[in-house]
């Protein structure tokens, strides 16, 4: 018999075809980790440390915790943050344990003191305003004028932004292979997002302006002229990386000061927000805009809606 037809033993064979079980549990760890969007992840990474800086400072146990030890944390917190940024330190707290096989010290003591501050202190977030489509014509009329190559970026990204209704997130992880040039104006690909986890993606539609300054297809077109045609990310800063998250905020803030708007009321979320407010203003249905900005309620969309566009529509038209 030739030798490459002698069946191999099974012990053998069991050996070399079994499942490489190391490796099985890295890929599993590795997929256990993405289970949040980078911002979220990052964000909960960064509230564990603090929650840990806290605890070391009280001589208190981080892992696992106690109820009362989490409850004093959350008392602490309440006098120095936003409601919203408690609850997200809790989450934090939560899931760290139940990456570690803890049980959730949220139970009923903490989450007796979370309804009393929401009921003391009020639950309404800290918003940015949004951005008017006036405001942000005021924006480029400053920008065109400024003639650098980081104003010729920043018009793209703002007028990008607030075209597709794009987290910042979204914004920064677009690569150039994600727009595409139509007769219409840009098909964008965003390719992941907090609400879609399983990379499933959407496609978005934003059509040529009618003003040269504020035309986001104009204005890519320009920032693609100064940046180059080479893959990788489509906004970069000087060293040629991949714009973090919190930069949106600067650019925002930046180009509202030329404006001679207070940059302090405006951030990144000022694009997201401008655009669902113009899209109620201009009475686009709920559904419309929940496909373009990949919100999955309407309750979320309306929380988006600024105070200007409350008078959108009168309700009781010629009732009163």
């Amino acid at each position: 018999m030739h030798p490459f037809l002698v069946p191999e033993s099974d012990q053998l064979r069991l050996f070399e075809l079994g499942p490489d079980v190391a490796r099985l549990r890295s890929l599993a760890r590795g997929y256990s980790e993405r289970t949040h969007a980078d911002a979220t992840g990052r964000a909960y990474a960064s509230d564990w440390r603090i929650f840990e800086a806290w605890c070391a400072a009280a001589g208190r146990v981080s892992l696992p915790a106690t109820e009362e030890t989490v409850s004093l944390y959350l008392v602490h917190e309440l006098q120095r943050r936003a409601m919203s940024t408690v609850d997200r330190r809790v989450a934090a707290i939560v899931d760290r344990h139940a990456r570690a096989g803890q049980r959730s010290p949220a139970g009923g003591i903490v989450r007796d003191v979370l309804r009393g501050a929401r009921r003391e202190l009020g639950s309404e977030q800290r918003r940015k305003l949004a951005l008017t489509a006036e405001d942000l014509r005021s924006m480029c009329r400053q920008l065109v004028q400024v003639r650098k190559r980081w104003a010729v970026r920043d018009r793209a990204q703002l007028l990008l932004g607030f075209g597709a209704g794009m987290r910042c997130s979204e914004l920064v992880a677009l690569d150039l292979a994600d727009v595409h040039f139509k007769p219409k104006g840009l098909l964008v690909r965003i390719r992941r997002s907090k609400t879609d986890q399983e990379g499933r993606g959407r496609d978005v539609g934003i059509f040529a302006g009618s003003r040269a300054r504020s035309c986001p297809v104009r204005a890519l077109k320009a920032w693609l002229y100064v940046r180059g045609r080479a893959a990788g990310p489509l906004f970069f800063g000087r060293e040629g990386k991949r714009m973090a998250t919190r930069t949106v905020g600067v650019i925002v803030k930046r180009a509202a000061a030329l404006a001679g708007l207070d940059p302090v009321g405006y951030g990144s979320h000022s694009l997201r927000a401008g655009f669902v407010t113009t899209a109620v203003q201009l009475r686009i249905p709920e559904t419309l805009i929940m496909q373009r900005t990949g919100h999955r309620s309407v309750e979320t969309v309306a929380r988006y809606v600024r105070p200007a566009s409350v008078f959108a529509v009168d309700a009781l038209a010629g009732a009163l």
